[in-house]
């Protein structure tokens, strides 16, 4: 319990160091007017097994909004960041944003990684009846990208993108018997779509698929031991990424074991090893964070030294909502002003055009709302180094 109490505590103190600096900027004065207030509001898993994934995505919206607001705001309008615990459960994620339209009352909502928990909030009509836009869900669905949904604005590449860049590594290395393994929900069965005409464009084929799910790996592993793959695309949370890695390593099979930018793969590595997760392929959607010579790489660890914990690396999650965070405030101030309601929020969104943020380009319009189309693709090396 020791350990659990410390992290605890190194949290509390973190979150209330981000808020002071934050809000330096907000802080009144004797006698001093009231500042404008942009409240931007994100529901996360901060509990359960999506918990670590939730925590990035809080910490790199964080890292910007607190330095915008130590800054000077956005022409003097300083950000609240409203971050409610769902638990990855999807029905929670409809509550909390009832809630943070309702009562928080924000301007923009962003960063949702639940596709299942977005698809009955845009069924309940929460945005359109609110106006209140959705920046950067970080999931790669097709169908929050195509049609357009004129209050969702992607951040990232979709799942298309991902797919068309895990086709084109496995018709290089010449793999011909090709399966997958995936969640049964919505990012993962999107994916399995995806990876299917990504591949008939490459002139392969999908030899079978298989699902992940809380019951374990062993089905899985079972049916796709049975398709003889010479490779095997995941797609899943990490957690059940692993798990099946680590079965299907232990029968002795040896196929190419490939995934989607969804798993993460130093979670994946700590759980599996280095002798395990060696040759693993991972997708990424946003630019290597942990070095180069990237403006916006070296902007986002150095405000991660700043405003971050004592302990804090660098992560793609991380990395994601930091991008995401500053495509908002870049769009506000393009537009200009101080007061900002949904309305102008989502149209300040829409006529961005294009941005190039240092390394990562994003690109809005009328009817256009794709975002970033970047995808690079990276492998664990034999002492679990990441390679590009």
């Amino acid at each position: 319990r020791a350990p659990q109490l410390k992290e605890t505590l190194v949290q509390h103190f973190f979150w209330r160091r981000l808020v002071a600096i934050g809000g330096l900027c907000g802080a009144l004065s004797a006698g001093a007017a009231p500042v404008a207030e942009l409240v931007v509001g994100q529901s996360l898993p901060l509990s359960g097994e999506q918990a670590a994934l939730g925590r990035q995505l809080r910490l790199g919206a964080d890292l910007w909004f607190a330095h915008v607001n130590a800054t000077g705001g956005i022409q003097g309008t300083t950000i609240r960041h409203v971050v409610l615990d769902d638990a990855f459960d999807p029905a929670s994620v409809v509550r909390n944003t009832r809630q943070l339209v309702q009562q928080e009352q924000v301007s923009v909502l962003m960063g949702y990684p639940q596709a299942q928990g977005v698809r009955p909030v845009l069924a309940q009509k929460l945005l359109a009846a609110s106006g209140v836009p959705l920046l950067g869900p970080a999931t790669g669905v097709g169908w929050l990208r195509e049609p357009v949904h004129p209050q969702v604005f992607p951040v990232r590449a979709g799942q298309t993108g991902e797919a068309e860049h895990l086709a084109g590594h496995l018709a290089t290395l010449g793999a011909r018997r090709i399966a997958m393994v995936h969640a049964a929900d919505e990012d993962g069965l999107g994916a399995v779509d995806a990876l299917r005409a990504a591949l008939t464009r490459k002139g392969l084929t999908l030899a079978g698929a298989a699902t992940l799910g809380p019951e374990g790996p062993d089905a899985a592993v079972t049916a796709l031991r049975a398709l003889r793959p010479e490779a095997i695309v995941l797609m899943a949370p990490t957690r059940h990424v692993a798990a099946f890695a680590k079965a299907y390593r232990g029968t002795g099979e040896t196929a190419q074991l490939l995934s989607f930018a969804r798993a993460d793969h130093k979670e994946v590595l700590a759980q599996v090893g280095s002798t395990v997760a060696r040759g693993m392929g991972f997708t990424q959607v946003v630019p290597y964070p942990y070095g180069g010579a990237r403006p916006l790489v070296r902007e986002y660890r150095a405000l991660l030294a700043t405003y971050g914990p004592m302990d804090a690396a660098p992560s793609y999650a991380g990395f994601e909502a930091f991008i995401t965070a500053k495509v908002l405030v870049e769009a506000l101030r393009r537009a200009g002003g101080t007061t900002w309601t949904p309305g102008r929020v989502a149209t300040a969104l829409e006529q961005l055009g294009t941005l190039d943020l240092g390394g990562f380009v994003v690109r809005y319009g009328r009817g256009e709302r794709q975002g970033g189309r970047y995808v690079d693709f990276t492998v664990l090396g034999s002492e679990g180094q990441l390679l590009r």
